[in-house]
């Protein structure tokens, strides 16, 4: 069994005296493992830093057996964002989410595609505003991407569209500020980057506005992802919402 793709490191263990475990968000054979011989060699161990790109070809005798990764990096980000701390924040945030959540051997173009935008927009810009936007577009779009669509634009419980100042933590849905109103210390706040009406551009946008929205990801992402495995969000992530 055999098969070629590109695909985005997002996990990668030392296996043994000499290998690495490596996890790989590809194009079109979604989250794949696989064992990379001499993976800690000064040739090998360079290369292996998560969210750099590469073309990869994957070996097993069987499909259902752990093969084996060969590989030649095509894109290699370590050294300019260990200089740009929010940078690799965003980079292991990143990576760490596509790792814990994405079901191995089921390919989601779309996440790769957006994931692979998300990385060279993260290496292009230098402003920590826009960094943050563009990566709390990205974790709303993963969550979309995995079956968890929040619904934000009518209230669940009467269909209006206007008001909108709540979110269910129950269904992901927007509640109005009317029917709301009684139970809102059960419900999220709607940040106000979601609210229908709003308007926002790139030099109104700021880090508070923001972390608002993060810290209600955050919420369904434990909810649906973490909580099933019995553990928390990574720290480094719960620690986006302190910028």
């Amino acid at each position: 069994m055999k098969w070629n793709d590109t695909g985005i490191l997002v996990g990668i263990t030392k296996f043994g005296e000499t290998d690495q475990l490596a996890t790989f968000v590809t194009f079109e054979h979604g989250l794949s493992k696989g064992l990379i011989k001499g993976g800690i060699s000064k040739k090998q161990k360079p290369y292996l830093q998560i969210g750099n790109e590469f073309n990869i070809v994957w070996k097993s005798r069987l499909e259902e057996q752990l093969g084996f990764f060969s590989f030649e990096a095509t894109k290699v980000y370590g050294t300019d964002f260990f200089e740009y701390p929010i940078k690799l924040q965003l980079l292991s945030c990143c990576c760490n989410l596509l790792f814990d959540s994405m079901s191995e051997n089921h390919p989601n173009k779309n996440i790769y595609e957006t994931t692979l935008n998300l990385i060279h927009s993260i290496d292009e810009s230098q402003n920590d505003t826009l960094l943050l936007y563009n990566y709390m577009i990205w974790e709303k779009n993963l969550l979309k991407e995995l079956g968890f669509a929040l619904t934000l634009n009518k209230c669940n419980a009467t269909g209006t569209t206007e008001n909108l100042c709540y979110i269910s933590p129950k269904s992901g849905h927007a509640i109005c500020e009317s029917a709301g109103k009684p139970y809102e210390k059960k419900l999220l706040k709607m940040p106000d980057l979601w609210k229908i009406g709003k308007e926002f551009s790139y030099d109104t946008i700021n880090k508070e506005n923001i972390s608002e929205a993060l810290k209600v990801l955050e919420y369904f992402f434990n909810k649906h992802i973490y909580s099933e495995k019995h553990k928390d969000i990574p720290y480094i992530r719960r620690n986006l919402t302190r910028q």
